[in-house]
């Protein structure tokens, strides 16, 4: 029976049946690259899809603080993202990155969404994470920022909109691996991001 947590930290169960490389990918601690390089063969890069801010309104139209290259981006749902696990406030900004994982051929084998408070991240991070392919996770350790990675959420996710860039057959209502976790400063204890990642269904065929 697969489990998942709820936003309590409460444990709750889920069907269908998740398998063992499953669960082992979405519950484990490792770092995401390296479980996907392990189970696919491949040398995963991270390529940034998309880059954009949001200054998180009050009573504010979001039409007016919407900074998107395009339209088809759901501000509501990073604000309630952002709202859940991280605890911002009136016009703090986020960054928000929607990323794909793809191997040397071009196959695009997870697809990631990291929501940070911008005014928590060293200028050096910031400036990074809007002008360079590089992880979060490695920009913060590179500059000198220790923090924990708390798993919120776990288990069969709807694919997103991203989902034809995966690899096979795969559309946007489609149930698939996913997760989601927070990242905290260990230094303050302050929610840094939260990111989500859904991964491609043939990772885990046999």
């Amino acid at each position: 029976m697969n489990r998942g947590i709820t936003k309590g930290g409460k444990w709750r169960r889920s069907k269908p049946i998740l398998g063992k490389l499953e669960q082992l990918l979405l519950r484990g601690d490792g770092l995401t690259t390296t479980s996907l390089e392990i189970l696919t063969g491949d040398l995963i890069n991270v390529t940034v899809d998309s880059h954009w801010t949001i200054a998180v309104p009050s009573d504010v139209p979001l039409s007016t603080v919407l900074q998107s290259p395009d339209d088809s981006h759901d501000a509501e749902y990073f604000l309630d993202l952002s709202h859940r696990h991280l605890g911002v406030a009136p016009g703090e900004r986020l960054l928000v990155r929607e990323v794909l994982l793809v191997g040397p051929t071009g196959a695009v084998h997870g697809i990631a969404e990291v929501v940070a408070r911008e005014s928590l991240l060293p200028d050096a991070v910031a400036d990074a994470l809007a002008t360079t392919d590089d992880p979060i996770g490695r920009l913060l350790r590179d500059n000198g920022v220790l923090v924990s990675r708390e798993l919120t959420s776990w288990g069969l996710v709807p694919a997103g909109p991203r989902a034809d860039r995966l690899v096979g057959r795969v559309r946007p209502d489609d149930r698939i691996a996913g997760r989601s976790y927070l990242m905290r400063e260990i230094a303050t204890n302050q929610p840094l991001a939260v990111l989500i990642e859904r991964f491609g269904p043939h990772i885990f065929a046999e």
